[in-house]
């Protein structure tokens, strides 16, 4: 049987402690145990409307906070019709945490009747520090 060389056996151990997640436990307990997990959020959207005339939707509206309430600013925030995924649109989450589209045009190709029966999403995707979330509420008419 050939010796294994104090070099050889360093390897040959390094290896097997990165294959078993030791070092990636000892990286985690280094800082705290946060790794590289990422914050959760919580999410509320609110009640919106939608005026089948002028094919405009008002207030929607979602707040975006920590666990603990603290909320969260900057975040883009996209709003969809729910099921389909249909973009309605934009916004960024304030001091507050509230992101808001006042007044948006329904898109062309998005019948005013699934807004309605389906309601929307408001999503942050997620980012190196968030974890991405959602939230769901309705759309009636005014």
């Amino acid at each position: 049987m050939k010796r294994m060389t104090a070099h050889r056996c360093a390897a040959v151990l390094a290896g097997a402690l990165l294959t078993t997640g030791v070092f990636a436990s000892a990286a985690q307990a280094a800082d705290g145990g946060r790794g590289h997990e990422k914050t959760r959020l919580n999410a509320t959207a609110y009640y919106g409307s939608l005026d089948p005339l002028a094919r405009q939707t008002h207030g929607l509206k979602a707040r975006f906070v920590k666990t603990d309430g603290t909320p969260v600013e900057g975040l883009p925030v996209k709003f969809t019709v729910s099921g389909e995924k249909t973009f309605l649109c934009n916004a960024t989450t304030d001091s507050d945490g509230y992101a808001e589209c006042k007044n948006s045009p329904l898109p062309l190709g998005v019948p005013t009747v699934k807004a309605l029966l389906y309601g929307y999403d408001a999503t942050f995707e997620g980012n190196a520090r968030y974890a991405p979330v959602n939230a769901h509420n309705s759309i009636g008419i005014p």
